[in-house]
């Protein structure tokens, strides 16, 4: 359960009510303890959405890689004493994760170094996320406060408040160094040229940004919504009676979007597909990220992965029964996921 329930609650009923929410992006402890409250109470966008139906794939657990996919090592503790809160990677040899704490950790390829305190220790009521464009630029929300940080490949710089901020709920940068960020009510902040400036707003909190460029943008919560280069669109659901917890954006031509009953979407450029269940387990997904148009990778809330290659979704048991909180996949080849213990869990192409 979350230290503080009240405060759960009302950031439940913010996303709710929202309409939607990049850790890669990208996601954060809360998002991941809102998802795991759904499944133990009832367990067992770009344009108007069509009727669709809930199907379900051949997607299965097992204990063997398929080929082409990430075979997954043994988790490693980092964080000692708190949950890790979000991953971001930017290559193979670049990865930052936030411990639930606003630790920094860092991996160049081989090992861990961390906890770096960037941004104070009061925890505030947005969520922790991070996100890499590269390996000389990452944004972070470190306590889910108002205030930002920057790396900039040597250091982190000092906390920026984003001026109208109200509880940063989510993060997400692209490749060429757009980063957007979007708060508990939705209030919509961009970073360009180094400096950040506050956008048209989105729609509520959200749980989850991802962006390919500054006129493309995706944003999970209740809905899912898209950044056009100057404006949200109204928040669809898309057949999807929950909210949505992760989603991750190579082009703007494809997106997987991933939600609390084990369902993932498809965007084509142009539209949503009908939600399809790929947690055979019946777990919550909490993350997913997609490097590239034919492989995805999303996690789930009892220690599990679920990869999407050729086709098919297949899920690997990693990290026993343990949440995983985040995931990123800078390439196909190559993916880290963080728990809620404060491991960290590294995948690789066999």
């Amino acid at each position: 359960m979350p230290a503080d329930p009240e405060r759960h609650n009302q950031r439940t009923r913010r996303h709710a009510a929202g309409g939607r929410r990049g850790t890669p992006r990208r996601r954060a402890a809360a998002a991941v303890l809102a998802a795991l409250s759904v499944a133990a109470a009832g367990c067992a966008a770009a344009r108007t959405p069509t009727a669709s139906t809930t199907t379900t794939t051949a997607s299965t657990t097992t204990t063997t890689v398929p080929t082409g996919t990430v075979a997954f090592g043994a988790p490693e503790a980092v964080a000692h004493g708190a949950g890790m809160a979000s991953v971001s990677c930017a290559s193979a040899t670049f990865c930052v994760a936030f411990d639930d704490a606003g630790g920094a950790f860092a991996y160049n390829g081989s090992s861990w170094t961390g906890p770096t305190v960037v941004g104070g220790t009061a925890v505030g009521q947005g969520t922790i996320s991070v996100a890499c464009a590269t390996a000389t630029l990452c944004v972070a929300d470190p306590t889910g406060a108002d205030d930002m940080v920057t790396w900039d490949g040597q250091s982190w710089s000092a906390p920026v408040t984003l001026d109208g901020a109200n509880g940063i709920e989510g993060v997400g940068c692209a490749p060429s160094g757009y980063c957007a960020a979007v708060d508990g009510e939705g209030n919509s902040f961009e970073y360009q040229d180094g400096s950040w400036t506050r956008t048209a707003g989105d729609w509520g909190a959200v749980t989850d940004i991802s962006c390919v460029s500054t006129t493309f943008c995706m944003s999970s919560s209740g809905g899912l919504s898209q950044w056009n280069g100057s404006s949200w669109t109204t928040p669809s659901t898309y057949g999807v009676p929950t909210s949505f917890t992760g989603v991750s954006c190579p082009t703007a031509g494809f997106c997987t979007a991933v939600d609390e009953l084990g369902q993932a979407l498809v965007w084509n450029g142009q539209t949503w597909s009908a939600p399809t269940t790929i947690e055979p387990t019946g777990s919550p997904l909490t993350g997913v990220s997609c490097p590239t148009t034919s492989f995805c990778v999303a996690v789930d809330g009892h220690g599990g992965v679920v990869q999407w290659h050729d086709g098919t979704w297949t899920r690997t048991d990693v990290d026993g029964d343990t949440a995983l909180t985040s995931v990123s996949c800078p390439t196909a080849a190559f993916c880290v996921a963080v728990d809620h213990s404060g491991a960290v869990v590294v995948g690789r192409a066999g």
